[in-house]
């Protein structure tokens, strides 16, 4: 607890100043310390020893692991009577304690007790993120030396549970890694991968963890990264195991602060994306077929389908791939796990996505990105499941989530905009269009319906969100927009009817039949009027 407020006050981003006069003095009374080095360093043992033999207490750990992330990440605008202000990167000071160099050295080494313990998983995950931070602190610029020194206790775990995969068939692999001697070991590696991957913010770190899972880009089929296909293989039954790999997987794909760059030459992106749907397929088919009941529904379903799809989204939204490729060469990666990950959130009923919402975010995300680039292959679904999939967007418009709000609001929007673009259309697009609005046409007329309700009630904050899907359901279902608006007139009092004619009037008033950017920004303004008016004249 003392060293958590001493952070607190001395040492983190929130300190605002570093050991006066005052604390010197006393610290060199009491405890023989000249400067803020000699602080860190005692607090840096501290640190060492907790991880080292207190691996029973939960708490301590805890508490220890977020006080070495803090000093690890820590840049602080230090402020002292005697001199000016200066920048203090705390994670370059560690680099230069023994102690440091000795759990950089020593990381996965058996004296740190807590990285045995099973359920520490998620301690380990932070461990690693800690030592990565250093780690990339200390490699930039440098040779990958020092990297490989660090990453060799993983190439170890690695070997030992890739190597007799290699050559062998899917069925003897999976044989193989179901070993008891397996399982614990997989489960480390695939918590501490993650770890590292956290702490990768820019490209070149991000490049090194790559290049050292995709270690034989030309036969790729005996890289480090494809254990992962085999590990869902032999464990997608075993969320202990499928959860951290596909969280693993989910941060490796994840182009956060564009630090995914490779180079136009490489395969790269192909390769990962590869990777990508291949977990996603195996895993997915598995789960979406399974027969026997679950123990623990949210454990064992959900929560492995919501880390899968938001695994399957960063590597959609990732701008690393050519999707394009992959129907130039016959490729069914992209087909394949896309319809996989339309038939994962339709293995999840209504009932269950409201009250899952906020774990089965990711559902939301993916349909946004799938109907925004891939509409056509979302239309090589049944008319039948894809009304499905758009009634579960329906509940996403009446969610209190914001977030999920608007991303059904934007996926209806890609719905709406293709539907409109491709209706007369001759080729399968437009065919597939035509047949949707046939056999299901009450599908968007019901949503048509909803949105006005939501414009009417206010319970939609976002005119602007509500605006873009509203406008072409208008104009594909111009019938159905004609009787809506005769019912709610009718609904109203004798008084009132009038002055919501003139409203609905009003909101189509310089409205074309378009789509463009310029018609849709004056739709919005006149929602927004709409809105406005409605709100004040018919309380």
């Amino acid at each position: 607890y003392f060293l958590e407020q001493f952070r607190k006050v001395y040492i983190s981003e929130h300190a605002k100043q570093v050991v006066q006069e005052q604390v010197h003095q006393r610290l060199a009374t009491v405890l023989g310390l000249q400067d803020e080095d000699a602080v860190l360093g005692l607090v840096i043992q501290k640190i060492g020893r907790n991880l080292q033999s207190r691996a029973s207490l939960e708490q301590v750990i805890k508490r220890t692991l977020a006080l070495f992330h803090e000093l690890a990440a820590g840049i602080n605008i230090v402020h002292t009577s005697e001199r000016s202000p200066h920048l203090i990167v705390s994670g370059r000071l560690l680099l230069k304690n023994e102690t440091v160099k000795f759990i950089m050295a020593n990381h996965a080494a058996p004296q740190f007790a807590f990285l045995q313990v099973p359920g520490y998983g998620k301690y380990r995950t932070q461990y690693y993120h800690t030592l990565g931070k250093l780690l990339f602190m200390e490699t930039r610029g440098e040779s990958k030396a020092t990297f490989e020194e660090f990453m060799r206790p993983l190439e170890s775990v690695v070997k030992a549970l890739w190597e007799p995969c290699i050559g062998q068939s899917p069925e003897a692999a999976c044989q193989f890694l179901r070993q008891p001697q397996c399982r614990l070991p997989l489960m480390g590696l695939l918590r501490d991968m993650r770890g590292l991957c956290l702490a990768c913010t820019s490209t070149e770190p991000y490049l090194q963890l790559f290049n050292w899972l995709v270690d034989n880009p030309k036969n790729s089929a005996k890289s480090k990264i494809c254990l992962l296909t085999r590990a869902a293989d032999a464990y997608w039954e075993d969320f202990e195991v499928t959860t951290p790999l596909l969280k693993f997987m989910s941060e490796l794909s994840y182009n956060k602060g564009q630090r995914i760059t490779f180079d136009p030459n490489s395969p790269s992106g192909i390769l990962l994306f590869r990777e990508i749907s291949s977990v996603l397929v195996t895993y997915g088919s598995r789960t979406v077929n399974r027969t026997h009941p679950y123990r623990d529904l949210y454990k064992e379903k959900y929560k492995g389908l919501a880390c899968a799809l938001e695994m399957y989204s960063h590597a959609l939204q990732g701008n690393y791939t050519n999707f394009g490729v992959f129907e130039v060469y016959n490729d069914l990666s992209l087909a394949s796990s896309m319809q996989l990950a339309l038939q994962m959130g339709l293995a999840i009923p209504l009932s269950d996505l409201t009250a899952y919402i906020k774990s089965l975010k990711p559902y939301y995300l993916f349909l946004e990105l799938a109907t925004r680039q891939h509409m056509g292959r979302v239309l090589e679904m049944q008319t039948a499941a894809l009304a499905s999939v758009l009634c579960a967007v329906e509940e996403g418009l009446l969610s209190f989530e914001s977030g999920v709000a608007m991303q059904a609001c934007a996926t209806v929007d890609n719905v709406v905009s293709f539907f409109y673009t491709h209706k007369n259309d001759t080729d399968e697009d437009g065919q597939a269009v035509r047949r949707y609005l046939s056999e299901q046409p009450q599908s968007l007329r019901r949503i048509l319906q909803l949105m006005f309700s939501l414009v009417i009630s206010g319970e939609f904050t976002s005119t602007w969100s509500m605006s873009r899907p509203l406008l072409g359901l208008i104009l594909l279902h111009q019938t159905e927009f004609v009787s809506i608006k005769e019912t709610l007139v009718a609904q109203q009092v004798e008084d009132k009817r009038a002055k919501l004619l003139t409203f609905f009037n009003e909101l189509m008033e310089g409205v074309e039949d378009s789509l463009s950017t310029k018609n849709k920004d004056h739709f919005t303004r006149n929602l927004y009027q709409f809105a406005q008016q409605i709100r004040t004249s018919l309380v």
